[in-house]
C-alpha cells in the first residue's frame, strides 16, 4: 500500500503538472439541452442521423470572449502550419489550403444552384472539425453584418478587422499585382477588387498557395474593401430575404452576382472584402469566409424555424448551372473533393439538431 503522505504528494504533483499544460479555451461555451424525440431520424436503428443530446450555441464574433478570439485565431494559424492531409498536393500545401482547394474543385457544382446552402453548411462543419483538431474548443463564430451597417460608421472600422482582436484590415494599394494568365475560369478575377496585401493583423505575413482562381500561386492574403456594397449587408435587405415563403425564393433572394445582374447578401459579403474573397473558386483563402457563411447559415436556420413542419426539409431550385438544369432533390450527393468521403447526402445537411452538427444560433 502506498503511504498516505506519498499519495497526497502525488496528487499535488499531478494537479500542478496538469495545470501547467496548454489548455483549450472552454469558458463561455453555451449549450441547449434537447429532449429525445421519437422521430424516424432519431430513433435507434432507423438508419438516419441521431438526434443530438445538446446543441452548442454559435456566437457572433464580437460576443466571443477575448480568450476565445485569441484561441480561434491560433487554431486557424495552426491549420496554416500543418501539412495537408491530401498527400497528392505539394509539401508546402497546408490544411488551410485544402479547404480552398476543395472549394475550388466543387465551386461550379455548388454555386448559383439549390444545393448552395446545404453544401456550405457542411463545409463550415468540416472546417470547425479541423479547428478542433487544432484544439479549438470555443464557439464557432459568425458575422452579423447588421452590426456594421445599421449605423453610419464605415464597415472597415468594425472591430472584426482589428489588428489585435480581429482578422486584420484592408489590403494596401500597390502591394499586389493580380495574375493575368488564363486559368480556365468561367469567372475571372476583377482587378479593381484586388487592391493589395493585408499588412495588419494575424495573417499579414501568411503565404497562400491556392488561387486566386483555378491557378496555384504563392501569394499574400489580398483584400480590397468595397463600402458601396453596404446596403446589401443591411437589415432592410435581409428582412426582404427572410420574408420569402419558399426555399427556392429564399436562396435566390440572397444570392446575386455572378448569376444575376444585381448584388445580394451572399456575394455582397464576398465583394465587400474584395481580394481573395472575390475569387469564385478560392474565396476560403480569407478566414473571414467561414464567418460570412456561418452568418448565411444562421439566417437559413432562422428561416427554417419560422415553420419547421414545412421548411425543415424544403429544398428547390436547379441542380446545374448549364442545361439540362434539372431540379435539386434531398438525395443529391454533396461533393467535398479531398475533404470528405463518402460524399454527404443533402438530406442529412438540413437539420442542425441532428448528428454530426449539434449546434444552434
Amino acid at each position: 500500500m502506498i503511504p498516505r503522505v506519498l499519495c497526497n504528494l502525488s496528487i499535488v504533483f499531478l494537479a500542478v503538472f496538469v495545470s501547467a499544460l496548454p489548455q483549450a479555451a472552454t469558458d463561455g461555451v453555451e449549450y441547449v439541452k434537447l429532449e429525445p424525440e421519437a422521430t424516424d431520424a432519431s430513433r435507434p436503428g432507423s438508419g438516419g442521423p441521431r438526434r443530438c443530446k445538446r446543441l452548442a450555441v454559435r456566437k457572433e464574433w464580437r460576443d466571443l470572449s477575448a480568450t476565445h478570439k485569441q484561441d480561434y485565431i491560433r487554431a486557424v494559424k495552426c491549420l496554416q502550419q500543418r501539412r495537408a492531409l491530401n498527400t497528392t498536393l505539394p509539401n508546402k500545401f497546408n490544411r488551410f489550403d485544402e479547404f480552398s482547394f476543395s472549394h475550388s474543385n466543387a465551386a461550379d457544382r455548388v454555386h448559383g444552384v439549390g444545393q448552395f446552402l446545404p453544401w456550405h453548411r457542411h463545409f463550415g462543419y468540416l472546417h470547425h472539425q479541423a479547428l478542433r483538431d487544432c484544439n479549438y474548443a470555443g464557439p464557432f463564430p459568425y458575422w452579423d453584418w447588421t452590426r456594421d451597417t445599421n449605423g453610419t460608421t464605415p464597415i472597415q472600422q468594425s472591430s472584426l478587422f482589428d489588428p489585435v482582436t480581429g482578422f486584420g484590415g484592408d489590403g494596401v494599394a500597390g502591394t499586389y499585382t493580380p495574375p493575368t494568365d488564363d486559368d480556365g475560369s468561367a469567372f475571372p478575377l476583377i482587378p479593381d477588387f484586388m487592391k493589395g496585401c493585408v499588412q495588419t493583423g494575424p495573417f499579414a505575413n501568411h503565404v497562400l498557395h491556392v488561387g486566386p482562381g483555378r491557378r496555384f500561386t504563392d501569394h499574400c492574403l489580398v483584400r480590397g474593401f468595397q463600402e458601396y456594397l453596404r446596403p446589401f449587408l443591411s437589415q432592410p435587405h435581409i428582412s426582404n430575404i427572410m420574408s420569402q415563403t419558399t426555399y427556392d425564393n429564399f436562396w435566390n433572394s440572397l444570392d446575386g452576382i455572378p448569376f444575376k445582374p444585381d448584388p445580394a447578401l451572399h456575394d455582397a459579403g464576398h465583394g465587400f472584402m474584395g481580394g481573395d474573397m472575390t475569387s469564385f473558386y478560392t474565396s476560403p483563402n480569407d478566414p473571414i469566409f467561414f464567418l460570412h457563411h456561418a452568418g448565411l447559415d444562421r439566417i437559413w436556420w432562422q428561416w427554417q424555424n419560422v415553420d419547421l413542419d414545412n421548411r425543415l426539409y424544403q429544398i428547390g431550385g436547379k441542380v446545374n448551372n448549364q442545361p439540362p438544369f434539372g431540379e435539386v432533390t434531398l438525395d443529391y450527393q454533396l461533393p467535398y473533393p479531398g475533404l470528405a468521403t463518402p460524399w454527404v447526402t443533402l438530406r442529412n445537411a438540413m437539420d442542425i439538431r441532428l448528428e454530426p452538427y449539434c449546434y444552434t444560433y
